[in-house]
């Protein structure tokens, strides 16, 4: 029987009623996304092992068609709002074979790892695994 990730289907849920999928809106707080390089290095190595093959080496190159997980199709898609929208999706549909069935931890280290990758700036605080805390940042610049 496989379980589902209840956060995951909550903040998916809260993301498409409030902005229409992956150009959700940020929340009024408007908190800036933060996490560490640490946490983004945790994120690649849990790239590696559930996400690689179908989103490439280069988070665009994947053997098996995923989306291109940075640059211009990342932030069209994902760069104008909040970050529940991604986290949302990420923790309820990735990895295909087994949606929702990573830790809440990984998926923050892997949220991490693929801001990283598109330019935003490491901080000291590590992206909290909290979907109430995810709720309240911005992927906004």
């Amino acid at each position: 029987m496989r379980t589902i990730n209840r956060p995951g289907v909550f903040r998916l849920l809260a993301a498409l009623a409030i902005g229409g999928g992956g150009l959700a809106s940020a929340s009024a707080q408007d908190v800036p996304v933060t996490f560490t390089a640490e946490q983004a290095e945790r994120g690649q190595a849990a790239y590696r092992a559930n996400c690689q093959d179908c989103h490439g080496t280069t988070l665009d190159n994947g053997e098996f068609g995923g989306p291109p997980l940075k640059g211009g199709y990342f932030r069209g898609h994902w760069g104008v709002g909040g970050l529940a929208a991604l986290s949302g999706y990420l923790s309820l549909t990735m990895p295909p074979d087994r949606p929702g069935q990573l830790s809440p931890q990984v998926y923050a280290d892997l949220l991490a790892f693929l801001l990283s990758s598109n330019g935003y700036p490491a901080g000291d605080k590590e992206l909290p695994a909290d979907p109430d805390a995810q709720g309240r940042m911005t992927l906004k610049r």
